[in-house]
Parts: structure tokens; C-alpha cells; sequence
């Protein structure tokens, strides 16, 4: 079967291509096994190509973006995986306070240019990994410290999304559509090509110092030195203590299981030492569970995403 889509693959697909792909090349843990097939579509026309060559053949197919908040497991990933980061795919589109950003934007890239267009908003995603679609799939979102703890999140300044439906149509959905919640965006069945937000217009100093006020509290309070997938878990719903807090208490701190550890400077990671292995890193989920159950009788909940 797989021959059989390489070959379809081959005669339909524009962009890059390649087979058995080692996944740990590709996420942020450095970990993860290989995809069976690897394409890096240039177009959307590629991205129609390669959903329809899945529904034909009656493969898999996976999404990915920047791989940020993915654990992929050791044996890898079966048929197609269509990874969105091309730079043929990557556009912004400035209005007045209307700014519209394709999925394969990264962060990065989508904050430094918010800051040159005094585009106010979305500081606090400053020093998060990953593309813009992975933000809005997660409804990615900080709390600001200097404003007594004020809780911000992508979902709050999105005003409609382009997305591509898994039978190829595309379709534009109004934020009344669109189902937000914590860490989370209720879309399913469909790949997100384009986000439009509206921002507030300020002084480019203006975002470059409250975006920087946010990444200076990311290095002092999150381990951002080793490879992980950012926080591991949800916090629990308030009045709960977060997620880290409650590993934290639990002495799990410096907790080893392979090459993965838990990071000694916020117990929501778990950091890869140079060779873990994604079984290494579910042992590690399912002893943080059994003893925040056993001591606080809270049951946590992944945040990262397992395939």
C-alpha cells in the first residue's frame, strides 16, 4: 500500500518529499520515530493533493507545524505526515488594526514584526516555540505578572479563521464559530490556513518592551535551555494550584527515567538529557499523575499532544 502512495505521491506532490523520515529531526523534544512519508507541501494546492492521495489511498495523514508541543512515539508515524513550514506558505498581511498571518508563520517571526508595526496584543506569546496555527490550535496563553495576574490567550484577538476542510474545501469561519477554551480550539477535521487578528496600534517601543518584559519572565521561570515540549500538563481550574506547583510539591523535582528528566527549574517540563526515548518520557507522565492523584486527589491533564 505504501509503494502504491509513494507513487501517487511522486506524480502529484510539487514539494519536498522524503521517506522514512527520523521524526526526533523535527520536534522540539528530539524525539520520536520515523514517518513513513514526509511532505512539505509548497502550495495549498500541494496541501489538497496530499489529503485527497490520503482519502484515496486510505492512509493516515498527519498535520504538523513546528512539532512544539508534540511527543512522538519511538515506533513513528504511519503514512502521510504534511509538515506546514515551507517558505512559499509563510505571509503576513498588514490592514490598519487588522493584521491576517498564514499558520506557517512562526511566533517568532509573527511577534518581531507585530513589534516594527506598533501592534499591540499579542506580546505575551514572546519566546514561545512553534507557528502561529499551532497557537491558535492550542489557544496559546500567558499570564501577566504585572498586571495582577491577568490571564491572555490567542483566542481573544482572533477575528475569523481561513481553513481547509479535509474533503479540500476551503472555508472562512467567524469568531462566533469558533469554540475556544482553555489551552484548546474545538476545529476539527480541518487545517488552519490563515488567522486574522485586530490589534491595538501603539509605539513599536511600546510592544518591543512588553514583549520583552515576557520573555524575561519565560528565562527566569521556565527551562528553556534543553529540548521539551514546553509545559507537560494543564493546570488544574482554579482555586487549584498550576500544574508545576503541584509536581513541585510532590518532590518530583530532578526526577530521571532514562534520558528524561524533570526539569529542576520548573517541574511542568521534562526536559531530553541527549537520548530519551518517548517511552522514557510517558513513564515519567504516568509517575507525575499517580503521585499528584495520591497526594491532592487531582487528576492532570496533558497538555502536549501524543501520536
Amino acid at each position: 500500500m505504501i509503494v502504491d502512495v509513494k507513487q501517487s505521491i511522486i506524480e502529484n506532490i510539487k514539494g519536498k518529499v522524503l521517506y522514512n523520515e527520523p521524526m526526533r529531526n523535527h520536534t522540539s523534544f528530539c524525539i520520536g520515530g520515523p514517518a513513513d512519508i514526509w511532505v512539505e507541501p509548497v502550495d495549498v494546492d500541494d496541501l489538497k493533493r496530499c489529503i485527497q492521495i490520503s482519502k484515496e489511498k486510505n492512509v493516515p495523514l498527519f498535520i504538523m507545524g513546528a512539532g512544539t508541543n508534540l511527543l512522538v512515539r519511538d515506533e513513528g508515524l504511519r503514512g502521510i505526515v504534511v509538515n506546514m513550514l515551507s517558505s512559499s506558505l509563510r505571509n503576513i498581511y498588514l490592514g490598519d488594526r487588522k493584521i491576517s498571518v498564514t499558520s506557517s508563520v512562526t511566533l517568532r517571526e509573527f511577534i518581531n514584526f507585530c513589534s516594527k508595526a506598533g501592534l499591540s496584543g499579542l506580546e505575551f506569546l514572546a519566546g514561545m516555540p512553534g507557528t502561529v496555527g499551532g497557537a491558535v490550535m492550542t489557544n496559546a496563553g500567558a499570564r501577566h505578572y504585572e498586571k495582577m495576574g491577568k490571564w491572555y490567550s490567542v483566542g481573544d484577538f482572533i477575528e475569523e479563521l481561513r481553513v481547509m476542510r479535509y474533503d479540500g474545501e476551503i472555508d472562512v469561519l467567524d469568531k462566533k464559530e469558533l469554540n475556544f477554551g482553555y489551552k484548546s480550539l474545538d476545529l476539527k477535521d480541518c487545517v488552519i490556513l490563515e488567522a486574522k487578528f485586530r490589534l491595538n496600534k501603539t509605539s513599536p517601543r511600546d510592544v518591543r518592551n512588553e514583549s520583552q518584559r515576557f520573555l524575561k519572565r519565560k528565562k527566569e521561570t521556565q527551562e528553556l535551555s534543553a529540548p521539551s515540549a514546553g509545559c507537560i500538563f494543564k493546570n488544574p481550574p482554579a482555586p487549584e494550584k498550576a500544574a508545576g506547583k503541584l509536581i513541585d510539591e510532590c518532590n518530583l523535582k530532578g526526577t530521571r527515567v532514562g534520558g528524561a528528566l524533570i526539569s529542576r527549574k520548573h517541574a511542568n517540563f521534562i526536559i531530553n538529557t541527549g537520548n530519551a526515548s518517548s517511552k522514557d518520557v510517558m513513564a515519567l507522565i504516568e509517575i507525575i499523575k499517580e503521585k499528584v492523584k495520591v497526594k491532592f486527589g487531582i487528576e492532570l491533564s496533558l497538555e502536549i499532544k501524543i501520536v
